[in-house]
């Protein structure tokens, strides 16, 4: 730390604001911290720094506005405030406390400063040299108290004290107890005033002395007082250094006083390159222009870079003109230095005239030979953005002749730049003459014996706008013969311009003679092909002739060759003659259909299963699509449509039949199945339950299980647990089963789940424990009691804890966890905190008193030693070191405190705090003294701103020095001589100094002040110069003396026409010399002036030629410049004209650009009038398309004329043009341009040959025949036809509406005519269809009869079946079988089908049964069989019987015993029973005794045993063979053939894989004590099971089996049910698998069957 921040002088000058802006932290020790505030602001801005005594007012108050009794004090006493603030609401923190002070009445502080890194405020407290303000902590109350030491020097105003928190967390404060207190113990110490020193040219510093203050009291140790600061020591520039003088009693009491040395910079910056005037030119398009020019640099004396300001930065854009540029650099310390320079944009872009004319060419009115011509303002712009002057040699909206005349527009800017604009006004005479009698079409008809006619007019009269009568010729002279035909005359009439009018009209000679047609064909009747609706017909070649002796042409609706489509079409042939006169005949072509039409897409067969919700489904097909040769859709039918169809079978049929009648058909068939399982209407969802907080298991219910089927019967429901169980804490799942009687099965599941949430509940959980570490040690030993926790769930938590009771614990706060966990993982914690503190600070060894040395003489730096400082802590560790500065380091001169601290690990510190002082009394030396300053003024002034280098100045100390100077480079001065005298000074008041002498020059040119700008006059008509006068010049001089002026023109001179610049020159007795010029220029605007124009020609052209040389006089011209015009001609005298009126242009120009034309017309006039080449014979044409009228055309009208021009061609009718039916004559005549007329005219008849139109020909009919009859009367609206007579036209119908017609197609056709013969055709069918199928008559019911006995078949008979149709026609009958056929045993469907020519059909079905009653023959059954035996028992073997059945199949077999079987003593029954197919039954029996032979010896043991041995090994290999023989069977499912008697068969059960629970079947026994399996067969009883009825939500498939031990069977092959049931007790266990966990009690059951069976075999299930 610096020795100014060590200063604990409390005394301010100036205090504005003071604002604590650290985050303070609340302490915890008692001990109050004051808050020591210093400013090093001297003054308070604005006050005045006299010594006269004021009294100033202090006060406190609170930031609500409450304020504490005001006290009054005088100047020079000492004033102690306290202010205290309180803490209304308790928190850990809180920032930004604020103590201001302010003048008396104003709201706002009079400074404002910043604690922390501010170099005007300081902060000092006890032990806390950082800043940081503790604040105690009472209770919930905490305070902070602020001590401010203010001693006044000089006048205040009155202060408020205020203390103002501003806090971001909440925290309200209120004002506590505020003191004021007046220490006047001692006299005081006065300290000098403020000093300040000007810094050298060269240096940023300089040394300072001062007078040492007395100290005042004689009780004082020193008479003078002892300063932190070494008088004379070095101060930088711009730094404001507070000397704080103290004087101390022997008691120990001291007074202190400071004041402010300060060292100020008064030298301005150099600038090092400020750059010399500067010249650009404007861009053309643009009134400005960036300038640049290199970065002006200046250097200061402070060594920091000035700061800068400038009217224009490099890059600016300057406008046209001179602009003067300055730029400024000043210093920290306010020193300014100027470059300036001037900025001249010059222009030399002329104006751009933006919108000039381009030529006009006007028509002159009908009646006049001028005309007023306008044009837009024509408008220049200018790079200057000024607008240019204009000038024009005519103004728009002026009248000009006929002819062509130029036009000059001028504009010039200010700079005299001048651009011009030119363009031609042309008026031209364009109104053609008038014919007043162009006569009409005319129509003539041929003679007889020749194809022409004469034809005659009146003559054709012209009249023209000029007043002269035009020129008129025709192309084809009255009285001229035409040919047959069309031919226009054309009559054109030209006046002297060359404009035309021309005039026409036709004159047609009509042939009104028709052709003749010799072979028009009779009606044509054809039949279309299978593939297609059209077929191509064909006819004779069509003859036809004229009168005429040309032949006629001929044409045809539709050409013989062509393909008609199916139905009736007219075709018309007309005959044409080239006069137009035409003649027709028309025949009928009809196609008919004889086709069916084509089902592309008839549906396949339909399988669908039934909805879910219902019987049936609702079931689509695409619809139907027929195709039809006609190209026409024909009508479907069908006998269902998509809909609903209900469980079943159904056969559709589909018909389509066309227009012509002609049907086609197809069928498929739709089966609706039902394989839709039952619906649960209401599964339940997840159940979540939690357990009670005294309980483990919770009762679970949900609603009633919902199922419905679409077969509407209920189906069966089970579930794994039912609604109300008891559920333990954890997931169980419930598995829901329904199925409906067509073994379609539905499952659901859902889990229940109960949740413990409940954690345990922890007793005697400690508080947060504080101890004190011992003085000798770092850690404690620290106890608790026991902690334990309960559980609902009866079980002991577990128990996890971070430290244990009795534990070391270290120095500082840890955290002790406890937690207790159930087994549901729910847990709960004991917390609480062990804090070990710790109390006691390092103490401090051997700290230095402050050292004060001397700086050597080459130095400003010295090695400072002093002996370590060390410190001792309680804790035993080395407590931390850091150091401001270290013994042996290098101190420079002045005063730096050196503090040292101590801080142990609990953050205790304490501080070693003392000051080193380096003194410097070695003056500095300057070193580049300049030598005298020789310099010029310019730019009009009278004085000038003189640079020198940097003064340079030198002192050991190294430090910044302090620089005078009686003027600084920059300074400004006047004309002459003036001497600059520089001092330089370091902080020891060292001086050195030196002088040069400043002379200033004049140089500066005169200014001109009025220089015209440039001059623009316009010569008069008769004169080729113009006297020109100006403002007289003013010139002035930067020496007070006018200056002497001169021109190359003087005003009022004469400037013959163009362009002259004018110089004028000032300069002043020192012969500095200024010049201005400017343009002037005198301006031609007037045209030559043309002598001897000629007036219009008019000639008359040769008869057979169009062009004639014509001459006439020369043409001259004289000017006012008195020079020759140039000459320009549009044509020359001797030239030659065509036929028409040409203007003949001279024009004159002089050398400015004026020019005046010479104009006149030659005309050329024609007399020979056109002729018509082709006037049309007379025209005959024929009205079609229901209309009264016509388009006729004729060839274009042929017109030659001699003129070899264009000509005018009228017609009172054109070709093209719409006649009525009738008779009309065409006229047309030809006119030339000078209005000669040719005529021509022809007739045009129009003859009516349309038939009548139909308005509502029908469309085809089709219905249907009713069941009782084969006819139906068909009616249709009136039939409505137009003709274009007008007249209604006669109507015929082949039959009429409301007549009968029979089932099948007919056509009807109707015929209109009209009174000209002109005749219509329309024709439609009518279809009657029948729909409905034969009726069938005596069907027979089903038959049953009985088959004989020796044979399985029997002829059966029947009455004959009959049908009857509403068709009266007997329909086509085929059967299945007929009656008296044979039928075997067993029921046969009887299908007879009739069906009608409609193809209609109706079916009688009916069964015939014939039922087998006889029972099987048995052959061979055995007698009764005795036999003896040595043994218990004995093997019986017999003939096996066999049977005979009339059905001829072979009965099925079952026995109770087999042959080789082993009987025991006694008499046994054998049954053998023999089933046929249709269940008749015989059977056979016999007995089997087996006797004790007594007769028996004894056999020895050994061949009792061999024989054992071996019939175990016989047993064994008969078992095998026995077991494969029955796999083969039960293979071929012969097994299911048998019939037991003690087993009911026919029972399906599905197999276990389907999910499906097995049905269980009673097994009848034949006696209580044993049941006989040996029947089975060992391979039978070896795939029996058992199973549980506890199944899983995997379904039936999970359960295991365990098969039967085959040795349940004792020697005879019986086994009792005692004996199953003792051995199947542990089956259920074993079979149950998933549901043995369940806790359910499992039903056992045997199920027998065979393992090689497949889904839907019989298997047979009986319990145990």
């Amino acid at each position: 730390m610096g020795p100014r921040r060590a200063i604990t002088s409390c005394m301010l000058l100036c205090f504005a604001s003071v604002a604590l802006q650290a985050t303070y932290s609340v302490a915890q020790d008692a001990s109050t911290q004051c808050v020591t505030l210093h400013s090093d602001n001297g003054t308070i801005p604005g006050t005045d720094q006299s010594a006269n005594p004021y009294e100033i007012t202090v006060q406190a108050e609170a930031q609500d506005g409450g304020l504490e009794t005001a006290t009054t004090y005088k100047v020079g006493q000492r004033i102690i405030v306290s202010i205290e603030l309180k803490q209304l609401n308790f928190s850990m923190s809180f920032s930004d406390v604020i103590i201001q002070a302010r003048e008396s009445g104003s709201t706002a502080p009079i400074g404002s400063f910043n604690v922390t890194g501010s170099r005007f405020v300081h902060l000092d407290c006890l032990n806390n040299p950082e800043g940081t303000v503790r604040l105690t902590q009472d209770g919930r109350t905490s305070s902070v108290k602020s001590t401010i030491h203010w001693r006044t020097m000089s006048p205040l105003p009155s202060i408020h004290f205020i203390a103002n928190v501003l806090s971001t967390s909440g925290v309200s404060w209120a004002l506590g107890s505020n003191r004021i207190d007046l220490d006047t113990s001692l006299p005081t110490v006065v300290c000098p005033t403020d000093i300040t020193v000007p810094a050298g040219p060269s240096s940023n510093g300089s040394n300072v002395f001062w007078e040492t203050p007395t100290c005042p009291s004689p009780n004082d140790t020193s008479e003078l007082a002892e300063c932190d600061h070494v008088n004379g020591s070095s101060v930088d520039t711009l730094e404001h250094a507070e000397v704080s003088c103290e004087c101390a009693t022997a008691e120990g009491v001291s007074r202190k006083c400071s004041f402010y040395i300060s060292v100020i910079d008064i030298t301005p910056p150099v600038i090092r390159n400020c750059p010399e005037d500067i010249q650009v030119n404007a861009p053309a398009d643009t009134s400005f222009v960036e300038v640049t020019w290199p970065d002006i640099i200046a250097d200061d004396n402070s060594g920091a870079t000035p700061s800068s300001n400038n009217t224009f930065p490099d890059g600016s854009f300057f406008t046209i003109g001179n602009e003067s540029a300055t730029s400024w650099f000043w210093d920290a310390s306010g020193n300014v230095a100027i470059c300036s320079f001037a900025v001249t944009v010059i222009d030399i872009t002329p104006p751009v005239i933006v919108n000039c004319p381009s030529d006009i060419d006007v028509n002159a009115p009908a009646d006049s030979n001028t005309a007023e011509v306008s044009w837009p303002r024509v408008t220049a712009i200018d790079n200057s953005g000024a607008i240019p002057t204009t000038n024009s040699t005519s103004l728009s909206g002026s009248s000009f002749s006929i002819g062509e005349e130029l036009v000059t527009i001028a504009f010039w800017d200010a700079s005299e730049n001048v651009a011009s604009c030119t363009f031609t006004v042309n008026v031209s005479d364009i109104s053609p003459p008038v014919i007043v009698n162009c006569p009409r079409d005319t129509h003539v008809n041929a003679l007889s014996d020749n194809n022409t006619a004469m034809v005659t007019w009146s003559d054709v009269i012209a009249e023209d706008n000029s007043g002269t009568t035009p020129t008129t010729t025709s192309n084809v002279v009255s009285g001229s013969l035409f040919d047959i035909g069309e031919t226009t005359v054309t009559i054109s009439s030209w006046d002297a311009s060359g404009n035309t009018a021309t005039c026409t009209f036709t004159i047609e000679v009509v042939d009104i003679t028709p052709p003749v047609i010799m072979n028009c064909p009779e009606d044509i009747n054809v039949n279309a092909t299978a593939d297609n609706n059209t077929i191509l017909v064909t006819w004779p070649e069509i003859i036809t002739e004229d009168n005429g002796g040309r032949p006629p042409s001929v044409s045809s609706t539709l050409v013989s060759g062509s393909y008609f489509t199916i139905g009736g079409e007219t075709v018309t042939i007309t005959s044409e003659d080239v006069s137009g006169n035409t003649e027709t005949c028309m025949f009928m072509v009809t196609v008919y259909d004889v086709t069916p039409p084509v089902i592309t897409n008839c549906p396949e067969d339909i399988h669908v299963n039934a909805s879910a919700k219902s019987s049936g489904v609702e079931v689509t097909w695409p619809g139907i699509k027929a195709e039809d040769n006609s190209g026409m859709t024909p009508i479907t039918n069908s006998t269902s449509s998509p809909g609903f169809f209900s469980i079943g079978n159904e056969t559709v049929k589909v018909t389509a039949f066309d227009a012509s009648g002609n049907v086609g058909t197809c069928m498929f068939k739709l089966e609706v199945k039902d394989a839709e399982p039952p619906v649960i209407k209401n599964c339940p969802e997840d159940i979540h339950r939690y357990a009670p907080e005294v309980s483990s298991s919770v009762r679970v219910t949900w609603p009633d299980i919902l199922a419905d089927d679409n077969s509407g019967v209920a189906p069966y429901t089970n579930s794994t647990s039912p609604s109300g169980s008891l559920f333990a804490i954890g997931e169980e799942r419930v598995v829901i089963t329904s199925w409906d009687a067509s073994g379609n099965q539905r499952i659901c599941s859902f889990d229940v789940e109960i949740i413990d949430i409940h954690p345990p509940v922890i007793r005697d959980c400690p508080t947060d424990i504080t101890v004190v570490a011992p003085d000798d040690s770092d850690t404690l030993a620290v106890t608790w009691d026991d902690i334990s926790a309960d559980d609902n769930s009866d079980q002991v938590p577990q128990q996890t804890s971070s430290s244990n009771s009795g534990d070391w614990f270290v120095i500082g706060r840890e955290t002790v966890t406890n937690t207790f966990t159930d087994d549901s993982g729910n847990s709960a914690s004991c917390v609480f905190n062990v804090t070990v503190i710790d109390i006691h600070p390092p103490v401090i060894r051997d700290c230095p008193t402050d050292i004060n040395v001397v700086a050597p003489d080459d130095s400003y730096t010295l090695a400072v030693t002093w002996d370590d400082v060390s410190a001792d802590d309680n804790s035993g560790q080395v407590p931390h070191l850091t150091r401001s500065s270290n013994s042996g380091d290098w101190f420079v001169i002045g005063r730096e405190t050196v503090t040292t601290t101590f801080t142990d690990d609990s953050g205790n510190s304490a501080s070693c705090v003392f000051n080193v002082a380096v003194a410097d009394v070695t003056p500095p030396v300057i070193v580049n003294c300049p030598m005298n300053i020789h310099v010029n003024v310019s730019d009009d002034k009278d004085n000038v701103g003189v640079i020198w280098p940097d003064i340079q100045v030198k002192d050991n100390s190294g430090t910044a020095l302090l620089v005078n100077r009686s003027s600084s480079s920059g300074t400004v001065f006047s004309i002459g001589e003036e001497t600059v005298t520089i001092t330089a000074s370091d902080r020891s008041g060292n001086v050195g100094r030196c002088a040069f002498k400043v002379v200033v020059h004049d140089a500066e040119p005169p200014v001109i002040k009025n220089c015209p700008e440039d001059i623009h006059r316009y010569a008069p008509e008769v004169s080729s110069s113009v006297r020109v006068t100006w403002p007289d010049i003013l010139a002035d001089d930067n020496s007070g003396v006018a200056p002497y002026t001169n021109s190359t023109s003087p005003s009022g001179s004469l400037f013959a026409i163009g362009e002259e610049t004018v110089v004028i020159t000032s300069w002043d007795a020192s012969g500095n010399q200024r010049n201005c010029s400017f343009d002037v220029e005198i301006i031609d605007i007037h045209p030559p002036v043309i002598r001897d124009c000629p007036t219009d020609i008019n000639v008359v052209a040769p008869d057979d030629s169009d062009t004639l040389a014509v001459t006439w006089d020369d043409v001259s011209a004289d000017d006012n410049s008195g020079q020759v015009p140039h000459l320009t001609r549009s044509s020359n005298s001797g030239d030659w004209f065509v036929i028409g009126r040409e203007t003949v242009t001279t024009t004159f120009t002089d050398d400015s650009g004026n020019s005046a034309s010479c104009v006149f017309n030659v005309a050329v006039a024609d007399v020979t009038p056109p002729v018509i080449a082709n006037c049309p014979m007379n025209i005959h044409v024929n009205v079609f398309d229901d209309k009264d009228n016509v388009g006729v055309i004729w060839p274009d009208i042929q017109v030659k004329d001699n003129s070899g021009t264009a000509l005018l061609v009228n017609s009172s009718s054109s070709s093209g043009t719409v006649f009525p039916i009738g008779e009309e004559t065409v006229t047309i005549t030809a006119s030339d341009r000078s209005e000669n007329v040719g005529m021509c005219d022809f007739k045009v008849v129009v003859h009516d040959a349309e038939p009548p139109v139909i308005k509502n020909c029908p469309e085809d009919i089709r219905q249907y025949a009713p069941e009782v009859s084969s006819s139906v009367r068909v009616t249709w609206p009136d039939i409505l036809a137009d003709d274009n007579s007008g007249v209604a036209p006669y109507t015929n119908s082949t039959s009429p509406s409301g007549s009968l017609f029979a089932i099948g197609e007919e056509r009807v056709v109707i015929t209109s005519w009209d009174a000209s013969g002109n005749q219509r055709i329309c024709s439609f069918d009518v279809e009657i269809t029948d729909i409905h199928p034969p009726v069938i008559r005596n069907c027979p019911t089903d038959i049953t009869v009985v088959a004989p006995d020796d044979s399985d078949t029997l002829a059966v008979t029947w009455d004959d079946v009959s049908a009857d149709d509403n068709s009266d026609q007997v329909p086509r009958q085929t059967s299945s079988s007929k009656s008296g056929d044979g039928f075997v045993i067993g029921r046969e469907t009887v299908t007879n089908t009739f069906t009608d020519d409609s193809g209609n059909s109706a079916s009688c079905v009916f069964n015939v049964t014939v039922i087998d009653v006889t029972k099987p023959t048995v052959l061979d059954c055995p007698l009764d069989v005795i036999v003896s035996t040595c043994g218990s028992d004995a093997r019986v073997s017999w003939t096996i019987p066999t049977s005979l059945d009339n059905s001829k199949v072979t009965p099925t077999v079952a026995s109770s015993a087999i042959p080789d079987s082993y009987f025991t003593l006694g008499s046994h029954t054998v049954l053998y029973q023999f089933i046929d197919g249709s269940g008749n039954e015989a059977s056979c029996m016999f007995t089997v005794q087996v006797d004790l032979d007594h007769d028996c010896q004894s056999i020895p043991l050994a061949v009792i045993v061999a024989c054992a041995v071996t019939l175990l090994i016989a047993g064994i290999i008969i078992i095998v063979c026995v077991m494969c023989i029955w796999r083969k069977r039960t293979s071929d499912k012969a097994w299911r053939e048998r019939q037991l008697p003690w087993v009911s068969r026919g029972i399906n059960v599905p197999h276990p894989s389907e999910n499906t629970p097995p049905q269980n079947v009673a097994i009848p026994l034949v006696d209580t004590s044993y049941k006989r399996i040996d029947d089975w067969g060992a391979g039978f009883v070896n795939l029996a099971y058992a199973e549980s009825e506890a199944y899983q939500e995997t379904g039936f498939q999970d359960a295991k089996h365990t098969s039967l031990p085959h040795e349940t069977e004792d020697e005879h092959g019986y086994a009792s049910i005692g004996e199953y049931q003792e051995k199947c007790q542990a089956l259920p266990e074993q079979a149950t698998g998933n549901a043995k966990n369940t806790n359910r009690a499992a039903e056992s059951r045997i199920v027998v069957g065979n393992e090689t069976s497949q889904k839907g075999n019989e298997y047979f299930i009986y319990h145990v």
